[in-house]
């Protein structure tokens, strides 16, 4: 090879290597602005949204406005998502959409949630809030439902929640309610239904009798012809050991104030009640907390139909008789339990 053409390619290499090295330089200066970029903005804490709504029954539009007192985000839209084609009728809950922009200095950051948000102003549910992405983030919220004169009983349930710790099903009081019923599922499966309910809670521990995901419905009810909704509640998964924990609180807390007053003792051919004096009630009868049950010769506890004194009763899968109400295979029991 010639001098000439030695001196060619040492020239070209060494033009790639600056290139290279020019590259490299422009894109590790580039780098620290985004690395950086978070540090340089505040991550928003909290949003407290300001509501006030004039929908009325009869109205075709809707009169909303959602505001924020904070120089951290700016409302960027509001939208009624479940907008009538006619006109707002009675019962109808307004839902809207509201979107909200973080100024340039702030950001919200991964995980924002409901417990960070608050309403004031008309009466509200807040139903999501949704992270869309740093500069942006999605609340969804439930107006209160529409009336259509005075006469109308305000009967809606709003914030259907477990305590998990206990497995109680709870929520917020229902204006004109007399009283409440409940439907208890687990794995999207029928367990039970629950009436009258006087408070704006229930126990069901008791029902945690294996593994799953347990959720709850529950409605107000003023008279047989005056029904509110069913509210849902969120899904409470419970792994094994879980579900024994909460049975066996269960089990003490309507029993009395602890072991000594009766607990329940299971083993392979199902669940007995041994009482405080060591005894097991057998071939009859027992109210427990508050539910009755009924136990073989054996002291174990019956669930399905049973005959007693020529009167048919149902037990459900926790044992529980149920009264008034229709049973899973849709026969009718009466408040004394039989069957009509």
């Amino acid at each position: 090879m010639t001098e000439e053409g030695t001196d060619g390619r040492l020239c070209v290499l060494k033009r790639g290597i600056l290139l290279t090295a020019v590259s490299a330089a422009v894109t590790l200066a580039a780098f620290p602005a985004f690395a950086d970029d978070d540090e340089d903005r505040t991550p928003i804490e909290e949003i407290v949204l300001d509501v006030s709504a004039d929908i009325e029954v009869g109205d075709a539009s809707s009169d909303v406005e959602v505001s924020v007192d904070s120089g951290e985000c700016e409302v960027g839209n509001v939208d009624v998502t479940n907008e009538p084609s006619g006109e707002w009728e009675h019962k109808d809950k307004p839902k809207l959409k509201v979107t909200l922009d973080a100024d340039s200095d702030y950001y919200f950051k991964s995980g924002f949630s409901k417990k960070k948000v608050s309403l004031t102003g008309d009466s509200a549910t807040l139903t999501s809030v949704r992270r869309k992405s740093e500069e942006e983030l999605e609340v969804v919220i439930t107006l209160k439902a529409l009336k259509g004169s005075d006469s109308d009983y305000e009967l809606d349930v709003d914030e259907a929640e477990w305590d998990q710790m206990n497995g109680v099903a709870e929520w917020n009081d229902s204006e004109d309610a007399k009283y409440y019923e409940l439907r208890l599922y687990r794995d999207s499966r029928f367990i039970t239904n629950l009436r009258p309910i006087y408070e704006s809670s229930c126990e069901l521990g008791s029902y945690f009798t294996s593994a799953g995901s347990y959720y709850f419905e529950v409605r107000a009810v003023y008279s047989d012809s005056r029904k509110g909704e069913w509210q849902e509640s969120d899904s409470f998964d419970v792994s094994a050991e879980q579900a024994a924990e909460i049975l066996l609180s269960a089990s003490y807390r309507i029993a009395g104030t602890g072991p000594a007053s009766g607990n329940w003792e299971q083993d392979a051919l199902g669940y007995r009640y041994r009482n405080a004096d060591q005894t097991y009630t057998v071939n009859n009868w027992q109210q427990i907390g508050g539910f009755w049950y009924f136990f073989d010769e054996n002291g174990y506890r019956k669930t399905g139909w049973i005959q007693w004194n020529d009167k048919w009763y149902y037990l459900d899968e926790n044992g529980v008789m149920l009264s008034n109400t229709v049973t899973p295979d849709g026969k009718t029991v009466g408040e004394d339990g039989a069957l009509y």
